[in-house]
């Protein structure tokens, strides 16, 4: 059953879209590739507006948890803001957590778009809240990538306006193991979401299906990480797994991510695809989380959107 309760308006062209630092001063540090992601966005038809701390340093991460909450805050709370969009990744989002005011955010549902380090901040919003969010480029390395790939802007585009055509993902799936399920999605980085074990922002994990990629780590240690979804019991609840396109994620020991995620899924039934670009890849997917979803090995689209991720529209045509 979808975890998805609360649905946020959709987005427009002429939207305005707020831009926000989460973690990692990576506008400061790539101002070039800052300024035109954001117009990118400009020329896709959105108003962009730039957060007070969206550009801005404080040693590894743009600004005090205080400074950067209020940002968040303050996006959300404005009727003129359709959409928050996080402008890059880091390591630290966690620490935006306890500040979060969830009650604020189910009060003003509108799009929250993050990918790596911000996804969990996404998985806990949905998780606390009920309302989607969405999984999807981030203004630094997608927009702002001098070769981004149309298609990336595209989907974004189409998911968050509620397209009932975005709801068949494209982007053929590898099985190793067939089968079907449908739950409510869950999705990010797995390394970051790791952070959420445990916590009392944790993601409903009951009948989930689990997207989940992640970049720049040795196969041992993306063992060592999923292991601990393991003995947390999360691989006891989900009812279908994805393994998304992984960014230089090396084996180990001659062992690949394939051979590892099998090894340790090898007593459980639930069926596993891998190959969905989304994530750190630069041709990339918008997943809505908490939003119900079919995976399929038989089907013609193998990952399909089957419940509402807006208030309008976003239904599987």
């Amino acid at each position: 059953m979808s975890t998805a309760r609360l649905l946020p308006a959709p987005l427009a062209k002429g939207g305005r879209i707020g831009i926000v630092t989460v973690s990692a001063p990576e506008p400061a540090a790539h101002p070039e590739i800052f300024d035109r992601g954001v117009e990118r966005l400009r020329g896709r038809g959105y108003e962009p507006v730039i957060a007070a701390h969206a550009a801005t340093r404080d040693g590894y991460r743009a600004g005090s948890e205080a400074q950067l909450v209020d940002d968040l805050h303050a996006f959300m709370s404005d009727p003129g803001i359709d959409a928050v969009v996080c402008a890059g990744g880091g390591k630290n989002a966690n620490r935006l957590l306890r500040g979060l005011d969830y009650g604020l955010i189910a009060a003003h549902p509108k799009p929250i778009v993050g990918v790596s380090d911000p996804s969990l901040l996404l998985n806990a919003i949905t998780a606390r809240t009920g309302m989607p969010t969405f999984h999807g480029p981030a203004v630094l390395w997608d927009f702002g990538s001098a070769d981004a790939p149309a298609a990336t802007g595209d989907h974004f585009a189409s998911v968050l306006a509620g397209d009932a055509t975005a709801a068949r993902i494209e982007g053929p799936l590898a099985w190793a193991r067939t089968g079907s399920a449908q739950g409510h999605l869950v999705a990010g980085c797995l390394s970051s979401l790791r952070c959420l074990l445990g916590t009392v922002w944790e993601p409903d994990w009951n009948g989930a299906v689990l997207a989940w990629e992640d970049a720049f780590k040795p196969v041992e240690l993306l063992d060592q990480t999923l292991t601990h979804f393991r003995d947390r019991g999360v691989l006891d609840q989900i009812a279908g797994m994805v393994v998304g396109e992984l960014v230089n994620c090396e084996p180990s020991g001659g062992l690949g991510a394939h051979e590892m995620v099998m090894d340790l899924c090898a007593d459980y039934t639930f069926p596993i695809a891998f190959g969905l670009p989304f994530g750190h890849t630069p041709l990339k997917n918008t997943l809505p989380i908490g939003a119900e979803v079919l995976l399929n090995s038989d089907a013609e689209h193998a990952l399909t959107i089957t419940s509402p991720w807006t208030a309008r529209g976003g239904e599987q045509g």
